[in-house]
């Protein structure tokens, strides 16, 4: 037997409809296609400028530097690509979300490390917590969608209304992205909690029956 036939990666990727198995391809897509958004909004962001009510924030007048130097828009790159990893990257999503997914506790072993995890968007991520079957909470829900989709990849929208021709890039970037995730993966994902799955019902009950005897991850 081979190293691959010991790790289980023999083993079908789709039951029912669903991925019960990544590979590294699809993986590299999600990583292409979300980190190439967040690329195009910091490339509108530099030298876009924000105002509301006649307020600039331009803060590089308060530093006696040009504007161009440093400007609000321009501290925001760093400061957002940090908070945005710190969901994706520094635990969060794999609290709130992660670890309710069938491939979260199942992917490490037949990979030959069960100290980590490999999905779509997670190649290879440590396994921090716990693997919880139970479903996704509200709470749970409502921080993936505000933190990691709100702020991850809207947020920058609003530096971008002085740039239209940015603004329509990003929005088109981002929206294909998006359009094409809920589409091709969402529909085929185990991981039934969260918000953006739209795996039919039945498909659902089809997978976790067949989960419960063994036949997919046994």
């Amino acid at each position: 037997m081979n190293e691959k036939e010991e790790n289980g990666s023999h083993k079908q990727p789709i039951y029912c409809g669903i991925h019960a198995r990544y590979d590294g391809k699809q993986a590299r897509w999600f990583a292409i296609m979300s980190f190439t958004a967040m690329i195009v909004g910091y490339v509108g962001l530099w030298g876009s400028s924000i105002s509301y009510l006649g307020l600039s924030f331009d803060i590089g007048i308060f530093f006696g530097l040009d504007s161009f130097i440093l400007t609000e828009s321009m501290l925001m790159i760093p400061i957002h690509f940090i908070i945005a990893m710190l969901f994706f990257a520094g635990g969060l999503e794999w609290y709130v979300l992660c670890r309710h997914c069938p491939c979260y506790e199942h992917s490490g072993l037949e990979h030959g490390n069960e100290k980590r995890f490999y999905c779509l968007a997670n190649w290879g991520s440590p396994k921090l917590f716990k693997y919880d079957p139970t479903p996704v909470s509200r709470f749970g829900q409502a921080v993936f969608l505000i933190w990691g989709i709100g702020f991850a990849f809207l947020f920058p929208v609003i530096y971008l209304f002085d740039r239209f021709e940015w603004l329509f890039v990003f929005v088109l970037v981002v929206g294909s992205f998006l359009m094409t995730l809920r589409h091709f993966h969402c529909s085929t994902c185990p991981n039934f909690g969260c918000p953006l799955n739209s795996v039919p019902k039945e498909k659902r009950e089809e997978f976790l029956e067949k989960m419960k005897s063994g036949e997919i991850y046994g």
